[in-house]
């Protein structure tokens, strides 16, 4: 999650404010009396502003603005659990206290935890100070056990002998035997004779990990066009992450375009729309930092004529930005992320997004789109411009060949001095190889003379 940043503003502009009324982002206070819970609310939401010396309605009550109070200000923030930043404005009849949004989630004061919700402010439960933990990923939900999978009956001995032989740990199994192997991969403990389960174990190992955690899906759908007007088809897989991973690849490989390459006499090689590594890792990448306590979602893969979208419920932890990201790595489900790296997927922290871009660019398409919300991540790989008609491809001559794989590198309209260029060629060589093209429907042709251009159909 992204934090907030307030603005600095001066005394003239947080006096302009007060007439908008206490809300999501500012409170009236008489005194200091439980300021303390509003600077908590504040700082475990957006931040925002209190006015010290302002009643309800909005008018100054007489407060005196002095240095002593300021100071008992400053030592009221110092005492919150943990300390909270703020800046104090003199605004003459009152003092604004600006409360940043807090880095250090949760924050209590001595009376509890406090949430700013609308113009109020909200004191915590023991299961919502938990939700919030787990949110700000203070609590790891993918750690937490799972007291009602029992084990072997609910355990999918597929699963785990896949994952065995993938990982090729055949020899550490051995040696450690099944329960200990397991205790060793992080996914359960031993307990009373019992082996107890965490989530991260149900979700890797269990044979229908859904009955314990409903949310834990991926959909998939194919839309024709460019909208989700038209649905062509449209599934939702469940089952073990790495079943889900399998069956999702396999969908977008079914309804990805290929072409075809001459390779030599009588070969040919597919070459598929979109690189396929940047789909297993966009995909795995959506597996891995999604929030699985949120209910109520799933992960999202969207597939139109022009695109394919990757989304995964949970934004970014911490202070993390889509522009900080290439380099860094802040795993909500470090566990997960290690399970998947043990079979080869996601490779190490923080390598993903500048391999999704170096893969796109191999592929002569847009880099890949990063969007991010408070609850959600997304990718979007852009596919592309047009599709190519296999057939047609595969008897025509190398050269004009070669120019048709490299169409997504080539504005259009183009001229026959753009073919020639690019192949070190003469211009009469060049509107030979061109009018193939044209003849094969591949290419259109307008203008005369000087003035004729060439544009991909």
């Amino acid at each position: 999650m992204c934090l907030v940043q307030l603005p600095n503003m001066d005394a003239p502009e947080l006096l302009k404010r007060i007439p908008e009324g206490e809300g999501l982002l500012q409170e009236f206070k008489r005194s200091v009396e439980k300021v303390d819970r509003t600077m908590v609310a504040f700082a475990n939401a957006r931040g925002g502003i209190i006015y010290l010396g302002v009643d309800d309605d909005g008018a100054f009550c007489g407060l005196r603005i002095t240095n002593r109070l300021k100071a008992e200000v400053q030592s009221i923030a110092r005492n919150t659990d943990p300390p909270i930043d703020i800046s104090c404005v003199d605004l003459g009849q009152a003092l604004a206290v600006i409360v940043k949004e807090g880095e250090q989630k949760p924050y209590k004061c001595a009376d509890g935890f406090y949430l700013r919700s609308g113009a109020a402010n909200q004191k915590l439960s023991r299961d919502e100070i938990l939700d919030l933990a787990i949110r700000l990923n203070r609590i790891r939900f993918e750690g937490m056990q799972v007291h009602d999978f029992r084990y072997p009956g609910a355990f999918s001995d597929e699963t785990f002998r896949a994952f065995v032989e993938t990982a090729r740990l055949e020899n550490a199994l051995r040696s450690l035997g099944k329960r200990q192997f397991l205790v060793s991969l992080g996914v359960a403990e031993q307990q009373a004779g019992r082996l107890i389960f965490n989530h991260a174990g149900v979700l890797f190992f269990g044979s229908v990990p859904q009955r314990h955690l409903l949310q834990a899906k991926t959909s998939y759908a194919r839309y024709r066009g460019t909208d989700k007007t038209t649905i062509v088809d449209r599934v939702i897989l469940s089952g073990p992450l790495m079943r889900q991973m399998d069956d999702a690849l396999a969908k977008l490989h079914a309804q990805i375009p290929v072409r075809y390459q001459l390779t030599g006499r009588d070969g040919r090689r597919d070459i598929p729309a979109y690189p396929t590594r940047a789909l297993e890792e966009a995909l795995v990448n959506a597996l891995i930092h999604r929030d699985y306590a949120e209910v109520g979602s799933e992960v999202m893969i969207d597939h139109y004529d022009d695109r394919i979208e990757f989304s995964n419920p949970g934004g970014l932890l911490g202070s993390l930005t889509v522009e900080a990201l290439k380099g860094k790595s802040r795993r909500r489900n470090p566990l997960v992320a290690e399970l998947f790296y043990r079979i080869g997927k996601g490779e190490k922290p923080g390598s993903g997004i500048g391999r999704m871009q170096l893969l796109m660019d191999e592929w002569k398409l847009p880099p890949p789109r990063f969007d991010v919300s408070s609850d959600s991540f997304s990718v979007t790989l852009l596919g592309p411009v047009g599709q190519v008609p296999e057939e047609r491809m595969l008897l025509l001559p190398e050269r004009p060949r070669t120019f048709m794989e490299a169409m997504n590198q080539i504005a259009t309209p183009f001229t026959a001095h753009t073919y020639a260029e690019r192949f070190t060629i003469n211009p009469r060589t060049a509107q030979k190889d061109l009018t193939i093209l044209v003849e094969k429907g591949l290419v259109s042709r307008e203008g005369r003379g000087k003035n004729t251009r060439y544009r991909f159909r």
